[in-house]
Protein backbone atom coordinates (compact mmCIF):
# COMPACT_ATOMS: atom_id res chain seq x y z
CA UNK A 1 0.00 0.00 0.00
CA UNK A 2 2.88 2.39 0.79
CA UNK A 3 4.31 1.68 -2.64
CA UNK A 4 1.01 2.61 -4.23
CA UNK A 5 0.95 5.88 -2.24
CA UNK A 6 4.52 6.74 -3.32
CA UNK A 7 3.69 6.11 -6.99
CA UNK A 8 0.64 8.29 -6.66
CA UNK A 9 2.75 11.07 -5.09
CA UNK A 10 5.29 10.90 -7.88
CA UNK A 11 2.55 11.13 -10.47
CA UNK A 12 1.03 14.15 -8.75
CA UNK A 13 4.44 15.84 -8.44
CA UNK A 14 5.11 15.48 -12.12
CA UNK A 15 1.67 16.82 -12.93
CA UNK A 16 1.42 19.82 -10.61
CA UNK A 17 4.93 20.56 -9.37
CA UNK A 18 5.53 21.76 -5.81
CA UNK A 19 3.81 25.20 -5.96
CA UNK A 20 0.65 26.51 -4.42
CA UNK A 21 -1.65 24.54 -2.21
CA UNK A 22 -0.73 21.30 -3.87
CA UNK A 23 2.69 21.28 -2.20
CA UNK A 24 1.17 20.65 1.22
CA UNK A 25 -0.60 17.58 0.03
CA UNK A 26 2.48 16.31 -1.75
CA UNK A 27 4.58 16.82 1.38
CA UNK A 28 2.19 14.64 3.27
CA UNK A 29 2.35 12.11 0.52
CA UNK A 30 6.14 12.18 0.62
CA UNK A 31 6.09 11.20 4.26
CA UNK A 32 3.94 8.21 3.40
CA UNK A 33 1.00 9.54 5.34
CA UNK A 34 -2.52 9.28 4.00
CA UNK A 35 -3.56 12.58 2.43
CA UNK A 36 -6.52 14.53 3.71
CA UNK A 37 -9.40 14.05 1.22
CA UNK A 38 -10.28 17.80 1.37
CA UNK A 39 -6.71 18.76 0.50
CA UNK A 40 -6.63 16.33 -2.40
CA UNK A 41 -9.96 17.69 -3.74
CA UNK A 42 -8.70 21.31 -3.54
CA UNK A 43 -5.48 20.23 -5.25
CA UNK A 44 -7.39 18.68 -8.16
CA UNK A 45 -9.60 21.80 -8.58
CA UNK A 46 -6.70 24.33 -8.84
CA UNK A 47 -5.55 23.44 -12.40
CA UNK A 48 -9.11 23.38 -13.68
CA UNK A 49 -9.77 26.89 -12.24
CA UNK A 50 -6.54 28.22 -13.77
CA UNK A 51 -7.44 26.91 -17.21
CA UNK A 52 -10.88 28.55 -16.93
CA UNK A 53 -9.38 31.95 -16.14
CA UNK A 54 -6.98 31.73 -19.09
CA UNK A 55 -9.81 30.67 -21.37
CA UNK A 56 -11.95 33.63 -20.25
CA UNK A 57 -9.08 36.04 -20.86
CA UNK A 58 -8.60 34.76 -24.38
CA UNK A 59 -12.32 35.04 -25.09
CA UNK A 60 -12.54 38.60 -23.73
CA UNK A 61 -9.39 39.63 -25.65
CA UNK A 62 -10.77 38.17 -28.86
CA UNK A 63 -14.10 39.91 -28.43
CA UNK A 64 -12.36 43.22 -27.71
CA UNK A 65 -10.13 42.83 -30.77
CA UNK A 66 -13.14 42.00 -32.93
CA UNK A 67 -15.04 45.02 -31.62
CA UNK A 68 -12.08 47.30 -32.31
CA UNK A 69 -11.62 45.87 -35.79
CA UNK A 70 -15.30 46.21 -36.66
CA UNK A 71 -15.43 49.71 -35.15
CA UNK A 72 -12.37 50.78 -37.13
CA UNK A 73 -13.80 49.38 -40.34
CA UNK A 74 -17.15 51.11 -39.79
CA UNK A 75 -15.39 54.39 -38.98
CA UNK A 76 -13.30 54.13 -42.14
CA UNK A 77 -16.34 53.36 -44.27
CA UNK A 78 -18.13 56.35 -42.76
CA UNK A 79 -15.20 58.79 -42.82
CA UNK A 80 -14.29 58.11 -46.46
CA UNK A 81 -17.61 59.65 -47.49
CA UNK A 82 -16.81 63.03 -45.90
CA UNK A 83 -14.20 65.71 -46.45
CA UNK A 84 -13.62 68.56 -44.02
CA UNK A 85 -11.09 71.29 -43.34
CA UNK A 86 -10.44 73.83 -40.63
CA UNK A 87 -8.84 76.18 -43.15
CA UNK A 88 -12.15 77.94 -43.81
CA UNK A 89 -13.78 81.23 -42.97
CA UNK A 90 -16.91 83.23 -43.73
CA UNK A 91 -16.82 86.05 -46.25
CA UNK A 92 -19.09 88.38 -48.25
CA UNK A 93 -19.03 91.41 -50.51
CA UNK A 94 -17.51 94.51 -48.88
CA UNK A 95 -18.03 97.84 -50.67
CA UNK A 96 -15.49 100.53 -49.86
CA UNK A 97 -17.11 103.97 -49.91
CA UNK A 98 -14.99 106.90 -51.11
CA UNK A 99 -15.58 110.39 -52.43
CA UNK A 100 -15.43 111.23 -56.14
CA UNK A 101 -14.95 114.96 -55.66
CA UNK A 102 -13.07 117.10 -53.17
CA UNK A 103 -15.01 119.12 -50.65
CA UNK A 104 -16.03 119.72 -47.07
CA UNK A 105 -18.36 117.24 -45.36
CA UNK A 106 -21.65 118.95 -44.57
CA UNK A 107 -23.36 116.00 -42.85
CA UNK A 108 -22.92 112.30 -42.14
CA UNK A 109 -26.25 110.49 -42.27
CA UNK A 110 -25.19 107.09 -40.84
CA UNK A 111 -23.25 105.64 -37.93
CA UNK A 112 -21.20 102.53 -37.25
CA UNK A 113 -23.00 99.15 -37.49
CA UNK A 114 -26.12 100.77 -38.93
CA UNK A 115 -28.20 98.80 -41.44
CA UNK A 116 -28.64 100.67 -44.72
CA UNK A 117 -30.50 100.09 -47.98
CA UNK A 118 -29.22 100.51 -51.51
CA UNK A 119 -29.51 104.14 -52.56
CA UNK A 120 -29.67 105.48 -49.01
CA UNK A 121 -27.73 108.73 -48.42
CA UNK A 122 -24.54 108.23 -46.43
CA UNK A 123 -22.58 111.51 -46.67
CA UNK A 124 -23.45 114.98 -48.02
CA UNK A 125 -20.71 117.46 -49.04
CA UNK A 126 -20.99 121.25 -49.22
CA UNK A 127 -22.76 121.88 -52.53
CA UNK A 128 -22.51 125.67 -52.88
CA UNK A 129 -19.41 125.73 -55.08
CA UNK A 130 -20.82 123.00 -57.29
CA UNK A 131 -24.14 124.80 -57.69
CA UNK A 132 -22.31 127.96 -58.80
CA UNK A 133 -20.35 125.93 -61.36
CA UNK A 134 -23.59 124.41 -62.64
CA UNK A 135 -25.21 127.82 -63.03
CA UNK A 136 -22.20 129.04 -64.99
CA UNK A 137 -22.37 125.99 -67.25
CA UNK A 138 -26.06 126.58 -67.89
CA UNK A 139 -25.41 130.23 -68.78
CA UNK A 140 -22.65 129.18 -71.15
CA UNK A 141 -25.04 126.74 -72.80
CA UNK A 142 -27.62 129.47 -73.32
CA UNK A 143 -25.00 131.73 -74.86
CA UNK A 144 -23.88 129.01 -77.23
CA UNK A 145 -27.44 128.36 -78.30
CA UNK A 146 -27.81 132.06 -79.14
CA UNK A 147 -24.60 131.90 -81.16
CA UNK A 148 -25.98 128.96 -83.08
CA UNK A 149 -29.20 130.83 -83.83
CA UNK A 150 -27.23 133.86 -85.06
CA UNK A 151 -24.93 131.71 -87.14
CA UNK A 152 -27.92 129.90 -88.58
CA UNK A 153 -29.47 133.18 -89.68
CA UNK A 154 -26.24 134.33 -91.28
CA UNK A 155 -25.89 130.98 -93.00
CA UNK A 156 -29.45 131.13 -94.37
CA UNK A 157 -28.90 134.64 -95.81
CA UNK A 158 -25.53 133.65 -97.31
CA UNK A 159 -27.12 130.59 -98.89
CA UNK A 160 -29.83 132.70 -100.52
CA UNK A 161 -27.23 135.13 -101.85
CA UNK A 162 -25.16 132.23 -103.13
CA UNK A 163 -28.10 130.59 -104.89
CA UNK A 164 -29.10 133.93 -106.45
CA UNK A 165 -25.54 134.70 -107.53
CA UNK A 166 -25.25 131.21 -109.04
CA UNK A 167 -28.36 131.71 -111.18
CA UNK A 168 -27.28 135.20 -112.28
CA UNK A 169 -23.77 134.00 -113.03
CA UNK A 170 -25.04 131.19 -115.23
CA UNK A 171 -27.23 133.78 -117.00
CA UNK A 172 -24.20 135.98 -117.40
CA UNK A 173 -25.87 138.78 -115.48
CA UNK A 174 -23.20 139.15 -112.78
CA UNK A 175 -19.50 139.04 -113.06
CA UNK A 176 -17.18 136.27 -111.94
CA UNK A 177 -15.92 138.44 -109.07
CA UNK A 178 -19.43 138.94 -107.65
CA UNK A 179 -20.09 135.20 -107.88
CA UNK A 180 -16.83 134.40 -106.10
CA UNK A 181 -17.65 136.87 -103.33
CA UNK A 182 -21.06 135.28 -102.75
CA UNK A 183 -19.45 131.82 -102.69
CA UNK A 184 -16.84 132.86 -100.10
CA UNK A 185 -19.50 134.47 -97.91
CA UNK A 186 -21.57 131.27 -98.04
CA UNK A 187 -18.63 129.07 -97.08
CA UNK A 188 -17.66 131.40 -94.18
CA UNK A 189 -21.25 131.34 -92.88
CA UNK A 190 -21.30 127.55 -93.16
CA UNK A 191 -18.07 127.25 -91.16
CA UNK A 192 -19.30 129.70 -88.53
CA UNK A 193 -22.51 127.69 -88.13
CA UNK A 194 -20.59 124.44 -87.68
CA UNK A 195 -18.30 126.08 -85.13
CA UNK A 196 -21.26 127.47 -83.22
CA UNK A 197 -22.91 124.04 -83.12
CA UNK A 198 -19.67 122.45 -81.86
CA UNK A 199 -19.41 125.08 -79.15
CA UNK A 200 -22.99 124.33 -78.16
CA UNK A 201 -22.20 120.60 -77.85
CA UNK A 202 -19.19 121.40 -75.67
CA UNK A 203 -21.27 123.74 -73.51
CA UNK A 204 -23.97 121.10 -73.05
CA UNK A 205 -21.31 118.53 -72.10
CA UNK A 206 -19.84 120.97 -69.58
CA UNK A 207 -23.31 121.48 -68.13
CA UNK A 208 -23.82 117.72 -67.77
CA UNK A 209 -20.41 117.42 -66.13
CA UNK A 210 -21.33 120.16 -63.67
CA UNK A 211 -24.54 118.30 -62.88
CA UNK A 212 -22.54 115.11 -62.28
CA UNK A 213 -20.08 116.92 -60.02
CA UNK A 214 -22.98 118.27 -58.02
CA UNK A 215 -24.55 114.79 -57.75
CA UNK A 216 -21.23 113.41 -56.47
CA UNK A 217 -21.59 115.60 -53.39
CA UNK A 218 -24.28 113.17 -52.20
CA UNK A 219 -22.70 109.78 -51.49
CA UNK A 220 -25.17 106.89 -51.42
CA UNK A 221 -25.01 103.19 -50.45
CA UNK A 222 -24.31 100.93 -53.46
CA UNK A 223 -26.05 97.91 -51.90
CA UNK A 224 -27.93 96.69 -48.84
CA UNK A 225 -25.66 96.08 -45.89
CA UNK A 226 -24.19 97.28 -42.62
CA UNK A 227 -21.89 100.25 -42.09
CA UNK A 228 -18.34 99.47 -40.94
CA UNK A 229 -14.96 101.23 -40.73
CA UNK A 230 -16.51 104.72 -40.67
CA UNK A 231 -13.74 107.32 -40.56
CA UNK A 232 -15.50 110.44 -41.87
CA UNK A 233 -16.99 113.15 -39.66
CA UNK A 234 -18.79 116.41 -40.27
CA UNK A 235 -16.40 119.21 -41.22
CA UNK A 236 -13.70 116.99 -42.69
CA UNK A 237 -12.30 117.89 -46.07
CA UNK A 238 -12.08 114.81 -48.25
CA UNK A 239 -10.19 114.12 -51.44
CA UNK A 240 -11.24 112.00 -54.43
CA UNK A 241 -10.64 108.33 -53.69
CA UNK A 242 -10.32 108.80 -49.92
CA UNK A 243 -11.87 105.90 -47.98
CA UNK A 244 -14.78 107.05 -45.84
CA UNK A 245 -16.49 103.83 -44.70
CA UNK A 246 -17.50 100.38 -45.91
CA UNK A 247 -20.85 98.73 -46.58
CA UNK A 248 -20.76 95.03 -45.69
CA UNK A 249 -23.44 92.91 -47.32
CA UNK A 250 -25.28 90.49 -45.05
CA UNK A 251 -25.32 87.64 -47.57
CA UNK A 252 -22.46 85.66 -46.03
CA UNK A 253 -20.98 82.44 -47.41
CA UNK A 254 -18.10 80.10 -46.51
CA UNK A 255 -14.80 79.90 -48.37
CA UNK A 256 -13.15 76.57 -47.59
CA UNK A 257 -9.57 75.93 -48.72
CA UNK A 258 -9.57 72.18 -49.40
CA UNK A 259 -6.49 70.18 -50.33
CA UNK A 260 -6.30 69.08 -53.94
CA UNK A 261 -6.36 65.46 -52.74
CA UNK A 262 -9.79 66.06 -51.19
CA UNK A 263 -11.48 67.15 -54.42
CA UNK A 264 -11.66 63.81 -56.24
CA UNK A 265 -15.33 63.23 -55.38
CA UNK A 266 -16.37 66.78 -54.54
CA UNK A 267 -19.10 68.16 -56.81
CA UNK A 268 -21.27 71.25 -57.05
CA UNK A 269 -24.55 70.81 -55.17
CA UNK A 270 -23.31 68.40 -52.49
CA UNK A 271 -24.61 68.90 -48.97
CA UNK A 272 -22.31 70.50 -46.40
CA UNK A 273 -22.54 70.73 -42.60
CA UNK A 274 -20.88 73.88 -41.30
CA UNK A 275 -19.82 74.48 -37.71
CA UNK A 276 -18.88 78.04 -36.75
CA UNK A 277 -16.79 78.75 -33.67
CA UNK A 278 -18.87 81.79 -32.71
CA UNK A 279 -22.09 79.72 -32.75
CA UNK A 280 -21.20 76.63 -30.69
CA UNK A 281 -23.61 73.74 -30.59
CA UNK A 282 -25.29 74.57 -33.89
CA UNK A 283 -24.67 73.01 -37.30
CA UNK A 284 -25.59 75.03 -40.38
CA UNK A 285 -26.93 73.40 -43.52
CA UNK A 286 -25.21 74.47 -46.75
CA UNK A 287 -24.18 73.21 -50.17
CA UNK A 288 -21.20 73.45 -52.49
CA UNK A 289 -21.79 76.39 -54.85
CA UNK A 290 -18.61 76.47 -56.95
CA UNK A 291 -14.88 75.76 -57.05
CA UNK A 292 -12.36 78.48 -57.83
CA UNK A 293 -10.76 77.97 -61.27
CA UNK A 294 -7.26 77.75 -59.83
CA UNK A 295 -5.37 77.12 -56.62
CA UNK A 296 -4.69 79.84 -54.10
CA UNK A 297 -1.07 80.12 -55.16
CA UNK A 298 -2.11 80.76 -58.76
CA UNK A 299 -3.64 84.11 -57.80
CA UNK A 300 -0.97 85.04 -55.27
CA UNK A 301 0.90 88.32 -55.60
CA UNK A 302 4.09 86.38 -56.32
CA UNK A 303 3.07 83.04 -57.87
CA UNK A 304 5.63 80.24 -57.56
CA UNK A 305 7.90 79.40 -60.49
CA UNK A 306 8.54 75.66 -60.36
CA UNK A 307 10.65 75.67 -63.51
CA UNK A 308 13.73 76.93 -61.68
CA UNK A 309 15.89 75.36 -58.98
CA UNK A 310 15.09 72.24 -57.00
CA UNK A 311 11.46 71.16 -56.84
CA UNK A 312 9.62 70.05 -53.73
CA UNK A 313 6.05 68.92 -54.21
CA UNK A 314 3.61 70.74 -51.95
CA UNK A 315 -0.06 69.87 -51.72
CA UNK A 316 -2.02 72.84 -53.04
CA UNK A 317 -5.35 74.12 -51.78
CA UNK A 318 -8.35 75.13 -53.88
CA UNK A 319 -10.91 77.62 -52.49
CA UNK A 320 -14.44 76.18 -52.52
CA UNK A 321 -17.46 78.47 -52.20
CA UNK A 322 -20.09 77.05 -49.84
CA UNK A 323 -23.48 78.80 -49.64
CA UNK A 324 -25.78 78.54 -46.61
CA UNK A 325 -29.22 77.09 -47.21
CA UNK A 326 -30.79 79.08 -44.36
CA UNK A 327 -29.29 81.06 -41.52
CA UNK A 328 -31.82 83.87 -41.00
CA UNK A 329 -32.06 83.18 -37.26
CA UNK A 330 -28.29 83.69 -36.93
CA UNK A 331 -27.81 86.44 -39.52
CA UNK A 332 -26.69 88.95 -36.89
CA UNK A 333 -24.12 86.51 -35.47
CA UNK A 334 -22.69 85.16 -38.73
CA UNK A 335 -20.40 87.91 -40.02
CA UNK A 336 -17.43 87.85 -42.42
CA UNK A 337 -14.11 86.56 -41.13
CA UNK A 338 -15.34 83.86 -38.72
CA UNK A 339 -13.46 80.58 -38.44
CA UNK A 340 -15.53 77.54 -39.34
CA UNK A 341 -15.26 73.86 -40.21
CA UNK A 342 -17.22 72.71 -43.29
CA UNK A 343 -17.88 68.99 -43.71
CA UNK A 344 -18.83 67.94 -47.25
CA UNK A 345 -21.02 64.85 -47.64
CA UNK A 346 -19.58 63.05 -50.65
CA UNK A 347 -22.43 60.53 -50.63
CA UNK A 348 -24.60 63.18 -52.26
CA UNK A 349 -22.42 62.96 -55.38
CA UNK A 350 -25.02 60.91 -57.19
CA UNK A 351 -27.74 63.39 -56.23
CA UNK A 352 -25.67 66.31 -57.49
CA UNK A 353 -24.96 64.49 -60.75
CA UNK A 354 -28.62 63.68 -61.16
CA UNK A 355 -29.53 67.32 -60.55
CA UNK A 356 -27.10 68.49 -63.23
CA UNK A 357 -28.44 65.85 -65.62
CA UNK A 358 -32.02 67.00 -65.05
CA UNK A 359 -31.04 70.63 -65.53
CA UNK A 360 -29.18 69.79 -68.73
CA UNK A 361 -32.12 67.76 -70.03
CA UNK A 362 -34.51 70.58 -69.18
CA UNK A 363 -32.34 73.09 -71.02
CA UNK A 364 -32.15 70.84 -74.09
CA UNK A 365 -35.91 70.32 -74.01
CA UNK A 366 -36.51 74.07 -73.78
CA UNK A 367 -34.20 74.67 -76.76
CA UNK A 368 -36.01 71.97 -78.71
CA UNK A 369 -39.41 73.54 -77.93
CA UNK A 370 -38.11 76.94 -79.03
CA UNK A 371 -36.92 75.50 -82.35
CA UNK A 372 -40.31 73.86 -82.87
CA UNK A 373 -42.09 77.10 -82.04
CA UNK A 374 -39.96 78.99 -84.55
Amino acid sequence: MNRTIREHNLHQRRRFGRNGNGSAALDVMDRGEPANPDVLEETNQQPQSHRGVVRKRWIIGGIAAAVLLIGGALYWLHARNFQSTDDAYTTTHVHDISGRVAGYVQSVEVDDNQVVKAGQTLVVLDQRDFKVALDQAKAQTLQRRADVDQSQATFDRAKLDYDRATDLYHGKVVSKAEFDSATATFKAASGALASAKANLVAAEAAEKNAELQLSYTTIIAPADGVIAKKTVETGHRIQPGQALMAVVERNVWVLGNFKETQLARMRVGQHVDVKIDSVPGHTFSAHVDSLQPGTGSTFALLPPDNATGNFTKIVQRVPVKIVFDDFDNYRDRVVPGLSCVPKVDLRSEDAATALRTVQSATTKEEKKLRRIAL
